[in-house]
């Protein structure tokens, strides 16, 4: 029944390309192959554990993230670079009202999670402060968790709360951004406890938020963390953002 809406969506234009709104989205809000051609997308391969960028050197992360300490998450999976259509795309989600466009974003990521063959146990999005959740009405980290869990049989826990409202990480410089996530994430559900946690954010820039949500989910039971965002912002060495 479900392959059957699916086709009948297709069939009758529902559900167009979320970039071109013109093409096909083969009845499920897919991007269509014209569209995809034009985002950035990141290969599995040669990928660096740190931002789930490309790493073309010798070393064990890419030059970028030789700057930072060690993150304490243990692989990092990223869709593509945060720019052009793919940075459009999350930000049309996230701060236009556009919940329905976490499906494409899941679809293109459950993509990678399978090329990549990421062995994961349980999904944990980065919350949301309740503040800002009021006044977006979603967590869009949630929404792909959600997706991803249906594509892959996998439970989402909600293992972390945010408890301080913070500035936007994007707006700060690579210096203080640690800092503004001081204290900001707290134990919410235990359940990942012992297990392998697949945690879910939307952009990874210096890897701060992936870091401390990490740290909180390590500190309290699970037995490794892997990161996986729908974008990384291309860093270059010496950035100062």
């Amino acid at each position: 029944m479900k392959e059957l809406l699916r086709r009948f969506a297709a069939w009758s234009g529902f559900f167009p390309c979320p970039v071109c709104m013109t093409r096909s989205g083969n009845g499920q809000n897919e991007i269509c192959p014209e569209c995809r051609k034009e985002l950035p997308l990141l290969p599995v391969e040669n990928r660096c554990p740190g931002c789930g960028g490309r790493n073309a050197s010798a070393l064990a992360v890419c030059p970028a993230c030789m700057e930072f300490p060690q993150r304490p998450y243990k692989d990092a999976l990223a869709v593509m670079e945060y720019t052009g259509g793919g940075r459009t795309l999350i930000q049309k989600m996230k701060f236009c009202n556009h919940p329905e466009l976490a499906r494409p974003l899941a679809l293109l990521a459950l993509e990678k999670l399978n090329e990549s063959k990421m062995e994961f146990d349980v999904i944990v999005p980065v919350p949301l402060h309740w503040k800002r959740f009021l006044v977006r009405s979603y967590n869009q980290t949630e929404l792909l968790a959600h997706l991803l869990s249906r594509a892959t049989g996998k439970k989402v826990v909600q293992g972390l709360k945010k408890v301080r409202s913070t500035p936007h990480q994007s707006r700060l410089k690579k210096s203080e951004r640690q800092k503004n996530l001081k204290h900001s994430f707290a134990l919410r559900d235990p359940a990942f406890a012992g297990k392998t946690v697949l945690l879910i954010d939307d952009v990874i820039t210096t890897g701060a938020t992936a870091s401390v949500a990490s740290q909180i989910l390590l500190n309290n039971g699970a037995e490794a963390v892997k990161l996986l965002c729908c974008a990384r912002t291309p860093l270059k060495a010496g950035s100062t953002r």
